[in-house]
């Protein structure tokens, strides 16, 4: 008999017990996952690192394409990529949609940007673009635009009280008694300033918005009118398959508090969200309550491999009360006061001085592939605005009911892009003034109605030429007029505003010096017609002797990564030469009326830096980044007389001439972020005979919170917020060439706010 020892019997069978072990973990471990990555401009994404249970597995291929196995369902994936924002999925069944990552704010030069119909790299844009996006937008405290913007360079963005809000782009505030002049602001590529050159973008709620393209300069050739600019506001979807519903709030200074909710559906077929929120304040000064309340719907339909369909739906309801501007000696005195009573006219607070906005707007975009190369987007809106504003003067009451279309249609090959299209948009007013009776309707003063219609069509060619030059020209024509009629008077005055400019070009050169470094060179006419609240502005006179502002701007610019994924500069220099000036006066009693100023000089220069030595998933420090961002303006009436005097080589009301904002933001292991800002802005001259200035100011942000998830379906972040000023009083928002020296608008010296958001996602 062959007897084996006991040593060889183990041996047998502890490799088959292993074997076994080993057949039965491997047929437990057979969900193969097998996914892809790509872009905003659907290219595939190699070299992104998938983490499953916080553990590196796999990195995505040429292609974007990544696969490994894991043991059961459901599954939770993390992305990480340089220059991308971090992103989580939940994977409870196959097969896994593609996912696409969106830019973050770790590195711009990656970002895609729209702006010139172009949907390309920002770097390849030969024209002064910035990008704010979601994460440049949450770096303060989440309530309002205001912060973020005012870190682009050449753009400012004002506070006068909570809820009023003004812009300008390159110094451009001359005509902005209130609300955003100027400047076209589009909404997921549909018009959102109406025809009247109206943009309501204080109804629109924070959460509403996850990217902000600004173009700095006239931008004629494809937007229409305006010499100071374009805003383009987008709402990103992930192609990502999810369901969650997110709430936030916060609470913070001065009665602050806001709540929402939205519940968040994608996939590769649909994409929507529908939100709510909710925001009030008390403010700083007396009488500065104000109560926002809005509603908003977006979706992206993927109808076919040639068509897909968007669409935004959003009602607002915004009260706010307007305190009114001080003089230096009532502003030191006390600055938290509304305007006292003087002379006739009775204090803010009498009058119950406020706004009231009711606004509904609805756009539809159909984008259809015919060919490859060839391409149509049309985009229609309607709109309507209950507007109410009793004022310390009086009480004027209107409605404004608008539609729009713009069409735009693109060829495309390795070598040359075409794009032409047109837009077309008419607007109703139907407006009352009355006198103000503590904040009631009283005596009929004038009833007018006004129609508003302007069109443009505009061309732009395209073409890569040798030694990696790329020329881009555009020229677009625009036509606009109103209607003017008053019907409390028998019988009824009529009169009409036409303004036929020129056709309006645009030619840029960009030459690229390296694969890391890009030059650009161009020169634009840009041209833009008085407002309706210019023409009929708060003294109620309809001003038909007001022209067009008509502008040449010629800038040169560079765009360079000097460290890869590491130090990325942006700057530009320009020079605008404005003729027709607009500016603003204020009367006695407090009503706008405006007049044309001759010209003013605009140089200018801008310059963003920004420096990412950190950046990696495996240690305590995850990411660690520096940002500088300044802006120089010598801005100055070249030729402009009142009466007698003269103001030629005053300094250009409203207009800062430096600014400077740096900003340093920190994420380290277990979700904990910190981000830090500081601004200076200079001496604002506030009257255009620059005998008062507001005085300069530094500002210091603060945000730090910690993101963390909650089991295996929610996600959280909680986050607190300071804000202060070094310089008291201050204001975030002058009224310019006002009556009776009657300039300021002190803002909080300094302020907190924590809140929360909870993301629950669904199976």
């Amino acid at each position: 008999m062959n007897l084996q020892s006991p040593f060889n019997y183990m041996k047998k069978y502890s490799f088959i017990i292993f074997f076994c072990l080993f057949l039965f973990n491997f047929c437990s471990a057979q969900i193969i996952i097998t996914g892809k990555l790509i872009n905003e401009a659907q290219q595939p994404l190699q070299g992104v690192t998938v983490f499953y249970k916080n553990n590196a597995i796999a990195i995505t291929d040429a292609v974007g394409n990544y696969n490994f196995s894991v043991p059961s369902l459901p599954v939770w994936l993390s992305f990480s990529y340089v220059g991308y924002n971090a992103t989580d999925i939940l994977v409870s069944s196959l097969p896994v949609p593609v996912t696409m990552l969106l830019p973050g704010n770790t590195f711009l030069d990656e970002a895609i940007v729209k702006a010139f119909e172009k949907n390309g790299l920002l770097k390849n844009i030969p024209a002064a673009v910035s990008v704010l996006n979601k994460n440049s937008l949450e770096r303060f405290s989440n309530q309002s635009f205001v912060a973020a913007v005012n870190t682009v360079p050449g753009v400012k963005m004002d506070e006068r009280s909570p809820g009023s809000y003004r812009l300008s782009i390159r110094g451009n505030l001359l005509r902005s008694a209130f609300g955003i002049r100027n400047v076209k602001v589009y909404w997921n590529g549909i018009p959102f300033t109406d025809a009247n050159s109206n943009t309501y973008i204080n109804e629109i709620a924070f959460n509403n918005i996850d990217k902000i393209e600004i173009i700095k300069g006239p931008s004629g050739s494809m937007y229409g009118s305006g010499t100071g600019g374009v805003v383009l506001l987008s709402n990103e979807f992930s192609a990502s398959a999810k369901k969650y519903i997110q709430l936030q709030t916060a609470a913070g200074s001065y009665g602050l508090f806001s709540a929402g909710a939205s519940y968040v559906q994608s996939g590769s077929k649909t994409n929507s969200v529908l939100s709510f929120n909710h925001q009030q304040s008390d403010g700083y000064r007396v009488h500065t309550t104000m109560r926002k309340d809005a509603v908003n719907y977006a979706a992206k339909y993927t109808i076919s491999n040639k068509q897909s369909l968007s669409t935004t739906v959003f009602y607002s309801n915004l009260y706010y009360q307007t305190p009114g501007a001080l003089t230096l000696a009532e502003m030191q005195q006390n600055p938290k006061q509304a305007r006292p009573a003087s002379g006739i006219f009775k204090s803010a607070e009498q009058q119950k001085a406020a706004l009231y906005f009711k606004t509904f707007y609805s756009g539809t975009a159909d984008e259809f592939q015919f060919t490859s190369r060839f391409k149509n987007t049309t985009g229609v809106y309607f709109s309507t605005t209950d507007f109410k504003n009793p004022s310390i003067r009086n009480y004027e009451s209107k409605t404004e009911t608008g539609a729009g279309i713009r069409s735009v249609f693109q060829y495309k090959n390795n070598f040359f892009t075409g794009t032409f299209g047109g837009e077309y948009q008419y607007e109703f007013t139907n407006t009352s003034t009355f006198s103000n009776k503590s904040g009631n309707i009283d005596t009929l003063q004038y009833h007018d109605k006004i129609n508003a219609r302007q069109y443009n069509l505009f061309v732009q060619t395209e073409f890569i030429l040798p030694a990696d030059f790329m020329v881009t020209a555009g020229i677009s024509y625009n036509n606009f007029y109103y209607g003017f009629m008053r019907v409390n008077q028998l019988p009824a005055t009529k009169a009409t505003s036409n303004f036929k400019p020129p056709f309006i070009p645009r030619l840029a050169v960009l030459k690229k010096i390296s694969a890391d470094v890009n030059v650009y060179a161009a020169v634009s006419k840009g041209f833009s017609q008085p407002s309706i609240d210019e023409i009929h502005a708060s003294d109620g006179n309809f001003n038909t002797a007001l022209n067009a502002e008509e502008a040449i701007n010629y800038e040169a610019g560079l765009k360079a990564t000097v460290i890869k994924n590491k130090l990325w500069i942006d700057a530009a220099s320009y020079f605008l030469n404005l003729q027709n000036t607009i500016v603003s006066r204020r009367d006695a009693s407090g009503a706008d009326y405006y007049v044309n100023a001759g010209k003013t000089k605009q140089y200018g220069q801008e310059a963003a830096l920004n420096y990412l030595p950190v950046n990696n998933n495996r240690f305590f420090l995850r990411q660690l980044k520096f940002w500088i961002n300044y802006t120089n303006i010598h801005a100055r009436f070249a030729q402009y007389q009142q009466a007698t005097v003269k103001y030629d080589g005053n300094k250009l009301t409203g207009t800062p001439p430096n600014v400077l904002v740096a900003g340093t933001d920190i994420l380290v292991s277990k979700g904990l972020y910190a981000d830090f800002t500081y601004s200076y802005t200079g001496k604002i001259p506030v009257n255009d005979a620059n005998t008062f200035f507001a005085g300069q100011y530094n500002l210091l942000f603060l945000k730090a919170g910690i993101k963390k998830r909650l089991g295996k379906f929610i996600s959280s972040d909680f986050f607190a917020s300071y804000e202060y000023s070094f310089n008291t009083p201050y204001s975030l928002g002058n009224d310019l060439n006002a009556a009776g020296n009657r300039f300021f608008n002190p803002s909080a010296p300094s302020s907190i706010s924590v809140g929360a958001k909870f993301q629950y996602s669904l199976k």
